[in-house]
């Protein structure tokens, strides 16, 4: 099939924020590559925002179900905790033939070890297919992982991380206030997908005094579950700006990049945000512990990490003095 031929693409990433971040340059080479084509990514209404950070890729007819929607959810998500990936990837693949069933494709690229059965798709590649080619290994960075993906099919790889956001705006929340700063200020992600990834509450208490005994504002961002951690780090200081809510986000994912954007620096563990503001071109600091930095580092920040993941693998036992020796590298790149 010519490439002017190829109209409908599905492209089957994880399902994190970072994931879609990680995807950007295998989705700006497939769009480079297919100018005609439409791309299409299967995700959770909840992540819709995600694609709205790259602007050309369009969600599938139906999104897919969290784990309380749906049975086969609740188990992969179950099963993704007990660390089964052989489980897993087995209940991903009859979710994705359950809410994609009868869509119609020219190219579906699926980074797992199956296909997609219950559409009609005349070429399927998976990670076993571009495994058996040699093109990609186990040690890749997910980046290149699914770069590879470009190698197979013979199309140039475009290293872009561009996101359909205009930089120029004020940094708004969701209130409608907008944060402007005219002073140089770090950014600290409280908050993770999971408790594991989570950095201590003095770790960010001894950096947050650090930046302001040297001329930073601090904004802390999180979700609800970091509410009382930034709480205690806000008591009593005026210089540090809290937008963590108890029950919702105060701003969205296009300005969270822009915050990072218009930051000194990014502090965050392995999370969407961390990737989002390495993709829009953000000095980010990466605090690893349980993954690994070589895998799933900050693409375009990777001299900036500290990382636990050769030691015990605890986020929390990484010291502030390591984090604040790292933003003071990071300050005179700046």
């Amino acid at each position: 099939m010519k490439n002017r031929e190829v109209r409908r693409i599905l492209y089957v990433p994880p399902r994190g924020i970072g994931d879609i971040m990680f995807s950007m340059p295998l989705l700006h080479s497939l769009r480079v590559a297919y100018p005609q084509a439409e791309i299409y990514v299967p995700i959770t209404r909840d992540k819709q925002m995600a694609l709205d950070l790259v602007g050309f890729v369009n969600p599938t007819n139906r999104f897919l179900p969290k784990p309380a929607d749906d049975f086969l959810a609740a188990e992969r998500w179950q099963a993704s905790l007990n660390g089964d990936k052989t489980e897993k990837f087995r209940l991903e693949k009859l979710i994705y033939e359950k809410y994609l069933a009868g869509e119609q494709f020219d190219i579906a690229l699926i980074p797992k070890d199956f296909t997609i059965d219950a559409i009609g798709c005349p070429r399927q590649v998976c990670s076993r297919d571009v495994k058996k080619a040699g093109i990609i290994r186990a040690s890749n960075h997910m980046v290149d992982g699914f770069l590879a993906f470009a190698d197979y099919l013979g199309i140039p790889k475009n290293i872009c991380f561009d996101l359909d956001i205009d930089i120029r705006r004020n940094v708004a929340l969701s209130s409608g206030w907008e944060l402007k700063s005219d002073k140089p200020y770090v950014v600290l992600n409280l908050g993770a997908s999971l408790g594991r990834k989570v950095w201590s509450e003095g770790g960010y208490s001894e950096t947050a005094s650090w930046c302001l005994d040297n001329g930073l504002n601090v904004v802390l961002v999180g979700d609800k579950d970091s509410f009382d951690r930034a709480s205690q780090i806000t008591d009593g200081e005026s210089r540090v700006f809290n937008t963590v809510l108890r029950n919702s986000y105060s701003m969205d994912l296009k300005n969270l990049a822009l915050l990072s954007l218009k930051s000194t620096a990014l502090v965050s563990p392995d999370t969407g945000i961390l990737h989002i503001g390495d993709a829009i071109g953000a000095n980010v600091i990466g605090l690893y512990g349980h993954t690994s930095p070589q895998k799933y580092g900050p693409y375009n920040n990777l001299d900036n990490v500290v990382s636990r993941f050769d030691g015990d693998k605890l986020v929390k036992n990484i010291p502030s003095k390591q984090v604040i020796e790292k933003l003071e590298e990071v300050i005179q790149i700046k």
